[in-house]
């Protein structure tokens, strides 16, 4: 196949929780740039800051030198999908646990470019048979096991790099022949039914342009809209395939997918946007939702250089890769508001996560990678009135594992997912790590707080009640072996600290899961049998539940988590955490056997 010479040479030239469950605020990212319309975003969280080692993965498919994952991963079902090299499927649980892997559909396509396109319990692949021409393949998988709902395997001597398109129980796809390095021959959209893999139709390209490469269908409305290698838009009917209208829009192949953003003022009427790779620019062109039809005086093209890129649009900007870097172009006239230029060229589909937007003060953030010998995944952050690029971080895989970054990423609850030639898939999500060390809590007025003295046996939220002093909070920062200590002074009363974690507002509701770690020493004097040890507690909402308990008097570690009904636990935005002593105060004659607590550190974590 020449994708080597079409994509690499191009790239080298230019510099370019429980694992099984998934929380119900986790969307779906169900097929290339998130659904029919390609819009590139979602309401969905994303990290924001570099992302934890400890709660990201990556796992490594199939690969060869050249090629490994060069399709965009999918999300639906509670699962993250890619296709990787060869053919074969992959499927994790969104923290990456593995849940299946499909290799018997694929086997001797080494370059998969059609990203697949997942609904309702089934996920839609297409594959390439063969290394240079082939045989064209679309099938079915349940998603629960990776098991083979239909095949059909052979549909044409073609290349399938066009991403699936699902809509209403349809799915749409391209093809094409490759007969030189940089040109395509004529190619094919199909239409398929999706619950049993039979063809209800198939259009060639009717003008003679060339084949679909990269270039995705919207459904917008009654009907299909895509370019091709030609530089020509068709607007079919999506239901028959019937020609409603076409246009040139000049030389240089469409190789992106269509994406389209409807007017805020006419919801019958909007914009395209599109790339073409030789042509150097990006575009937009009005269309008409009522009647299918393009309005060639209501455009605009800006050059941005070599582009396979597919916009993203909001809220009047268009965020768009080319070799040259990130562009965000005013979306009414398309003059650039700014660029940014990464370690490489940016041949991936920018994506959005705008959950951080407040609905007055425009706040999103934008992830795309680059394609390199370095690939790398980078965050930016875009606001009201913003007129430079802003980096939140960025990730470069470590050793071995990095490499050409072709293809862009897919959000959904919190994590962001992205594969590269090497093969390995990457799982990228952050913790909320609340603790005394942190600015949040010494900040004023404070959003963490600190309790002492003691409780009896049925402690309510507010107990016990006395703050800690200055010097306590200071030794209750690190996990150093420094104290923070009381002791009890009521007979049949546990020495006991309380804590309370004022979580971020932008979190609450998405939080999954909920850790709270506690280390430091509860003891009493010894009366008879084992009578040291702690017990660390969460407040419910209306009484604490035990997290965990010990019978160690020195210094130790409790831990425990909540995962589900995870609103019950967090009260007027704080979790409060309570550790007592296990046994209660008790005299004997003229000795008093005190209880004590000792809190070396405690700190709790909240998974987005």
């Amino acid at each position: 196949m020449n994708r080597i010479n079409i994509i690499k040479i191009a790239a080298v030239l230019t510099m370019v929780t429980l694992a099984l469950t998934l929380t119900i605020a986790a969307s779906d990212w169900s097929q290339f740039q998130k659904g029919e319309v390609n819009i590139g975003r979602t309401a969905d969280s994303a990290p924001i800051t570099a992302p934890d080692d400890t709660a990201s993965w990556n796992h490594h498919t199939a690969s060869s030198p050249w090629s490994g994952i060069d399709t965009a991963p999918v999300v639906g079902d509670g699962k993250v999908y890619v296709v990787a090299y060869n053919g074969n499927i992959y499927a994790k649980y969104l923290n990456g646990t593995q849940a299946w892997t499909n290799t018997t559909i694929g086997g001797d396509g080494y370059f998969e470019l059609a990203t697949p396109a997942y609904n309702d319990g089934v996920l839609y692949v297409a594959l390439s048979k063969g290394n240079v021409s082939t045989q064209t393949g679309i099938h079915a998988l349940y998603t629960d096991n990776g098991t083979v709902k239909w095949s059909n395997a052979s549909i044409g001597d073609q290349q399938t790099n066009t991403p699936v398109t699902y809509y209403d129980g349809l799915i749409f796809f391209g093809t094409v022949n490759m007969t030189s390095v940089n040109n395509s021959d004529k190619g094919y959209y199909y239409c398929y039914y999706a619950n049993n893999g039979t063809q209800k139709w198939v259009r060639n390209n009717n003008n003679t342009g060339g084949g679909y490469y990269w270039a995705g269908a919207a459904v917008i409305g009654d009907y299909l809209v895509y370019g091709d290698d030609g530089g020509y838009l068709a607007s079919v009917y999506w239901c028959n395939s019937t020609d409603v209208d076409e246009l040139h829009v000049g030389s240089g192949e469409i190789r992106s997918s269509i994406a389209w953003n409807v007017s805020a003022s006419d919801s019958n009427y909007g914009h395209i946007f599109f790339t073409n790779r030789t042509g150097n620019h990006v575009t937009r062109i009005g269309f008409d939702k009522s009647t299918g039809e393009f309005n060639s005086s209501d455009w605009w093209a800006h050059n941005i250089g070599y582009t396979t890129s597919t916009p993203a649009v909001y809220k009047g900007r268009v965020y768009v890769g080319s070799s040259d870097g990130l562009y965000c172009l005013d979306e009414s006239d398309g003059s650039e508001d700014w660029s940014f230029t990464p370690n490489g060229g940016v041949q991936s589909s920018p994506v959005i996560s705008t959950w951080y937007d407040n609905g007055t003060n425009k706040e999103i953030y934008i992830y795309f990678t680059t394609n390199c010998a370095s690939g790398r995944l980078y965050c930016l952050k875009d606001y009201s009135g913003n007129t430079a690029a802003r980096e939140q971080w960025n990730y470069l895989p470590s050793g071995d594992n990095a490499g050409y970054t072709l293809q862009g990423a897919a959000i959904s609850g919190g994590w962001v997912f992205f594969g590269n030639d090497k093969g390995h898939l990457f799982g990228l999500a952050n913790w909320t790590r609340y603790d005394f060390n942190t600015a949040r809590a010494r900040e004023s007025p404070k959003k963490a707080w600190a309790f002492k003295h003691q409780v009896d046996d049925s402690p309510g939220a507010g107990d016990p009640s006395k703050e800690f002093n200055a010097t306590e909070y200071a030794n209750i920062r690190f996990d150093d072996t420094v104290y923070a200590s009381n002791q009890s002074t009521a007979n049949g009363n546990y020495a006991a600290h309380r804590f309370n974690f004022n979580i971020d507002d932008n979190e609450g509701s998405w939080i999954t899961k909920i850790n709270v770690t506690w280390n430091g020493k509860g003891y009493r004097g010894k009366v008879v049998g084992n009578d040291d040890g702690a017990t660390l507690y969460i407040w419910n909402g209306t009484a604490y539940e035990e997290l965990a308990s010990n019978a160690d008097g020195t210094d130790s570690t409790l831990t425990g988590e909540r995962t589900s009904s995870i609103s019950n636990y967090i009260n007027s935005g704080n979790v409060t955490v309570l550790v007592k002593q296990k046994s209660p105060q008790y005299t004997r004659g003229q000795t008093t056997y005190h209880s004590h607590i000792e809190t070396d550190y405690v700190k709790l974590v909240v998974t987005p």
